[in-house]
């Protein structure tokens, strides 16, 4: 995806015409649910402004209050760890904008349950001990791009340093919940009983988890840019 987003730029670069590419070009830092990253802004016109951009997300943390699984399992929420976007930007004002574009992910959030021979994990009414299953991954198996929509504040093409700040949602689509056991006795993760368990399990959660959880992602970004107006 990097290569790709890096081409169609440069292609795009080569393409304008010097009228355009006169309008202005930024570059910024950025913070918020898209990551920590960076972004580029290029100018098409007064009020129309091509931007895009890539964040990191390495996040962890404890996942016991989103997934009651079991005894003394450890669980783990792990965000996907890469976005990409690229879009326009249409200014209403000297720096109230609204916008629209695509947003990249190539992976999905996942709860890792990683069981102690002491601990238990309970499918379906079944329980089975952590001799039996060492892992179980659940992963909210949403699509790896999406359309977005934002309402924003800061115009990136205009001299000199600035912040800006972007409000809106990703549309995901539907994301259905998988569960799958990585670790365990083979005999016994591979048993129909206990993948019918599983089965159940994801219905569960897809029925705990609201669907604005599983079909949506906020965007909330706050970042600075230098800008070189035209």
């Amino acid at each position: 995806m990097p290569r790709t987003l890096i081409a169609l730029t440069a292609a795009a670069l080569t393409l304008l015409p010097g009228s355009l590419t006169a309008q202005g070009f930024a570059v910024g830092g950025r913070a918020g649910t898209l990551g920590i990253g960076a972004e580029v802004a290029l100018g098409m016109g007064p009020n129309l402004t091509v931007r895009g951009g890539m964040g990191l997300l390495p996040i962890e943390r404890d996942a016991s209050g989103y997934w009651d699984v079991g005894n003394n399992v450890d669980l783990t929420l792990k965000m996907p760890d890469t976005w990409y976007n690229v879009g326009l930007d249409l200014y209403l004002g000297s720096s109230f904008r609204v916008g629209g574009g695509m947003l990249f992910k190539p992976d999905n959030p996942t709860v890792t349950a990683t069981l102690a021979s002491s601990a238990s994990i309970e499918l379906d009414g079944v329980t089975y001990d952590g001799s039996d299953v060492g892992e179980v991954i659940g992963t909210v198996d949403s699509k790896s791009q999406a359309p977005y929509v934002i309402v924003g504040f800061g115009k990136h093409t205009a001299s000199g340093i600035g912040l800006f700040l972007d409000l809106g949602l990703a549309f995901l689509g539907e994301s259905p919940v998988t569960l799958e056991a990585t670790k365990g006795n083979a005999a016994v993760i591979n048993s129909p009983a206990f993948q019918n368990g599983l089965r159940q399990e994801e219905m569960n959660l897809e029925e705990d988890l609201p669907t604005w959880a599983r079909e949506y992602w906020p965007i909330l970004n706050l970042g600075i840019k230098i800008g070189i107006g035209s």
